[in-house]
């Protein structure tokens, strides 16, 4: 069969992204590696069976904390939580998701994984945390302000990882 036009683009992805940090003493001023994510979002439903929870790639994983650890960039492993109702982050929610092991939230994390799934692509995530939702009340942190301070230092990875990706070295 012929191939289909993203698969002449998109052989790999690697996503960068910020979140939400649900345990700021074990994020921060860490790289977050997502290892699964909960599926509180409508999107990964369009590509793969239902389920609560979708597991990124083990040699995607590897990949990524290889290319850290060669860099000796700080870096933390884990599950997140993927919601795109963020008004839907309720006290009781977040609770709820922090005893599942959730580390962050974000928007993006299991709908990407579903896809790649869905389209046989490997993929690598990894997210900084920005809004710290484990305080007393939330610590709302603008990109401008907190983000943007290290983008190039998060492109730089993003770039690396990318490379890193396609090298024999990794894989």
């Amino acid at each position: 069969t012929a191939p289909q036009p993203w698969q002449a683009i998109a052989q790999r992805f690697c996503s960068i992204g910020s979140c939400g940090t649900l345990n700021q003493s074990a994020t921060e001023n860490k790289i977050i590696i997502p290892t699964s994510a909960i599926r509180d979002e409508g999107t990964s439903y369009h590509y793969i069976e239902k389920g609560d929870e979708i597991a990124a790639e083990i040699s995607s994983i590897n990949i990524a904390t290889q290319c850290l650890e060669k860099h000796n960039i700080p870096y933390i492993l884990g599950k997140i939580w993927t919601t795109d109702g963020i008004y839907r982050e309720t006290l009781n929610l977040i609770k709820k998701r922090k005893e599942q092991g959730c580390l962050a939230v974000d928007m993006e994390c299991s709908a990407s994984l579903a896809i790649a799934k869905f389209r046989n692509i490997p993929i690598i995530q990894f997210l900084f945390g920005a809004d710290n939702l484990d305080a007393t009340e939330w610590e709302q942190r603008d990109l401008t302000d907190y983000g943007f301070q290290s983008a190039n230092k998060y492109i730089l990875l993003a770039l690396e990882l990318a490379i890193a990706f396609g090298k024999e070295e990794y894989k």
